[in-house]
């Protein structure tokens, strides 16, 4: 059996949308979930995800997106390749970044993030 792509995307979609309650519904309560990013590292738990998240947001005054280029499945993985752009403090900063997501039960149970671009200099813009 494939994997669900249908529960990444909604994740995805949920946050273009501002909706985070949506996005919480898709993430498992024990999520784990890897970031490459010194600022932010593992996540454990979804409402420790969902404040990441509301964090990044607020840092960036709205202006932080992500666009989903395409989604592949596997019989036990959704893979997400993805841009993203932020501006803060008047830079601005974008790039790709695939997601490897576990779902299992309708939600999502663990992901691995990985970037194209200098995790470094991510954390750097994104603390600075």
């Amino acid at each position: 059996m494939t994997a669900d792509a249908s529960i990444v995307r909604r994740l995805y979609e949920a946050r273009a949308a501002g909706d985070l309650a949506s996005a919480a519904e898709v993430i498992g309560p024990n999520v784990v979930w890897h970031e490459p990013y010194d600022y932010l590292g593992t996540i454990n738990g979804r409402a420790a995800v969902i404040a990441a998240i509301e964090h990044s947001m607020a840092e960036t005054g709205g202006t932080f997106t992500l666009k989903v280029t395409d989604l592949l499945a596997s019989d036990d993985h959704v893979v997400a390749l993805v841009d993203f752009s932020a501006e803060r403090h008047g830079g601005r900063m974008s790039g790709r970044e695939i997601g490897v997501f576990k779902v299992e039960g309708g939600q999502i149970q663990e992901v691995w993030f990985y970037t194209a671009e200098d995790p470094a200099a991510v954390s750097d813009f994104m603390r600075g």
